[in-house]
C-alpha cells in the first residue's frame, strides 16, 4: 500500500514536470515555477515515504530477530544443540580413550610376553648346555660342535622353538648314550 502511494507520487511529479514544460511552451510565467517545486515536493516525499518504510522493515525485522533469539524456544533449542555437540565429543573421546587403552595394554602384553621368552629362553639355555656337557665325551666331535652352532644361532635370534628342537634332538642322543 505504501509503495503504491509512493509510486503515485513519484508519477504525480512526472506528470508535474511535464506539465510544466508544456506550460513554458505556452508562456505562462509564474504557473511552471510553482509546478516545478510542486513536482520537486512530491518526488521528494516520495523517496521520503520509501525511506522510512524501508527503516521501518529494518527495523521492525531487527527486532523481531532478537526477540526471537532470546525467547525461551529458541535458547531451549540452542541448549540441546549444545548438549548434542557435548555429547558427540565424549563419545568420540571415550573411543579414543578406549583405543588409547588398549594400545597400552598391547603394549603391556607384548613387553611381558618378550620378558617371558627370554626368561623360558635363559632357562632352556641353561638345560641345554647341561644336557650338552653330559653328553658331550659320549659325542662325535662334529655332532658336538654342530649342536653348539645351532644352540648359539638359536640363541642369538632369540628362537624358542628352534630350541626346543634342540632340546629335543640332545635328550635323544642322551637316551641313546644311557642305553648303551
Amino acid at each position: 500500500m505504501i509503495i503504491k502511494i509512493s509510486l503515485s507520487l513519484l508519477f504525480l511529479s512526472f506528470a508535474l514536470f511535464i506539465s510544466e514544460d508544456i506550460l513554458l511552451e505556452l508562456g505562462i510565467p509564474k504557473a511552471p515555477e510553482l509546478l516545478t517545486q510542486l513536482g520537486l515536493a512530491s518526488i521528494f516525499l516520495a523517496f521520503l515515504i520509501l525511506l522510512i518504510t524501508g527503516l521501518t522493515f529494518i527495523i521492525d525485522q531487527i527486532t523481531h530477530s532478537v526477540l526471537k533469539y532470546f525467547s525461551a524456544h529458541e535458547r531451549i533449542h540452542r541448549r540441546l544443540l549444545f548438549i548434542e555437540a557435548k555429547q558427540v565429543q565424549l563419545q568420540q573421546l571415550f573411543f579414543f580413550k578406549a583405543q588409547q587403552i588398549n594400545y597400552f595394554h598391547q603394549h603391556h602384553k607384548k613387553h611381558l610376553l618378550n620378558k617371558d621368552n627370554k626368561q623360558q629362553i635363559k632357562v632352556l639355555i641353561s638345560i641345554i648346555d647341561k644336557d650338552l656337557s653330559k653328553i658331550k665325551n659320549h659325542l662325535p666331535q662334529d655332532d658336538y660342535i654342530e649342536i653348539y652352532q645351532a644352540r648359539k644361532k638359536f640363541y642369538s635370534d632369540q628362537d624358542i622353538n628352534g630350541l626346543l628342537k634342540l632340546q629335543q634332538t640332545i635328550a635323544s642322543h642322551a637316551l641313546q648314550n644311557e642305553s648303551y
